[in-house]
């Protein structure tokens, strides 16, 4: 009894020094692992960022050159021209990919907060439960036992819960530089160059009327010039379309991947990759989703039901 009495001192004071250190090491960061993580998330919204901003002058350029009309009045003959029909497809490209991408750097912004809160709340919390697993050492009941357990499967799971964002974190990291930067960055480039005729129909403007007799003097030369920068441009505009509109769906196919893998599928790996390394260092039962369990419950009317008959 001396030895175990001694063991549960032990283990008692180790506890609640642990707790303690935990309690005043709130928002603590790791060195390698949690600076790697803080980088992460803000190249990550910094980039995604700069796209949606790419993407938003594009489609402002198009919607201005949508919204307007070519007037040519020289010697008050008026001529317009809609130039903005032909540009509906990139217009409703752009506006899904804005969408998409607003999608990406909500879910990356959120991931970011939810990490600074484990960061900041985990150790109190953890804390708690090992001053309360300290306490409960000295007790010897089936109950307390039982809530041992169950206080060790929240730890576990707790401390799971935060190394899980930053394990994902590096694995997005790693699938992005090597999978999806050169692709995202030559459709930018790629995108860059054709819309850039875009621009030229955007700032498409002509001189101003000096007067009705300079007017008449000029329009001719005028009239043609302006009227072959207007054509070259149009057309460009029109024989880059395919391509543009090609790098849009490009655009929105990468961010949709990197969207599905860093908010479902890189973090419920690693939740379940380091769910079993625990379940295996420790021969714990921790599941990866919890329920309850309703069969046993039905079990047990049924087993009761025909001794009541």
């Amino acid at each position: 009894m001396k030895t175990t009495k001694k063991q549960k001192a032990i283990r008692s004071s180790i506890g609640a020094f642990i707790s303690i250190l935990l309690f005043f090491s709130s928002g603590l960061k790791l060195p390698v692992l949690d600076a790697t993580t803080d980088v992460y998330f803000d190249e990550a919204i910094t980039k995604a960022g700069v796209a949606y901003a790419t993407c938003r002058v594009v489609n402002a350029s198009v919607s201005i050159v949508k919204d307007s009309s070519l007037q040519l009045e020289p010697a008050g003959v008026g001529v317009s021209l809609a130039v903005g029909q032909a540009l509906d497809p990139i217009d409703d490209m752009t506006e899904r990919l804005s969408d998409v991408l607003v999608m990406a750097i909500t879910s990356l912004g959120v991931q970011k907060l939810t990490y600074e809160i484990s960061v900041s709340l985990v150790p109190p919390v953890l804390s708690m439960f090992l001053l309360a697993l300290s306490i409960m050492i000295w007790f010897e009941n089936e109950r307390l036992t039982s809530f041992q357990k169950t206080i060790m499967r929240f730890l576990l799971l707790i401390v799971i819960a935060r190394f899980c964002l930053p394990i994902s974190s590096m694995a997005n990291e790693f699938v992005y530089k090597h999978f999806f930067a050169d692709q995202i960055s030559e459709a930018n480039k790629e995108l860059g160059l054709g819309t850039a005729e875009i621009d030229k129909l955007k700032d498409f403007s002509l001189p101003k009327i000096d007067g009705v007799l300079g007017t008449i003097e000029n329009s001719t030369s005028f009239l043609k010039q302006k009227s072959m920068e207007f054509k070259n441009a149009l057309v460009a505009t029109v024989s880059n379309m395919g391509a543009i509109i090609e790098n849009l769906l490009k655009l929105t196919f990468l961010y949709v991947g990197i969207f599905l893998i860093q908010v479902i599928i890189l973090p419920l790996l690693s939740f379940w990759f380091l769910v079993k390394i625990v379940n295996s260092l420790f021969y714990t039962n921790v599941p990866v989703i919890l329920h309850h369990s309703r069969t046993s419950k039905n079990e047990n009317v049924h087993q009761i039901n025909p001794a009541d008959g």
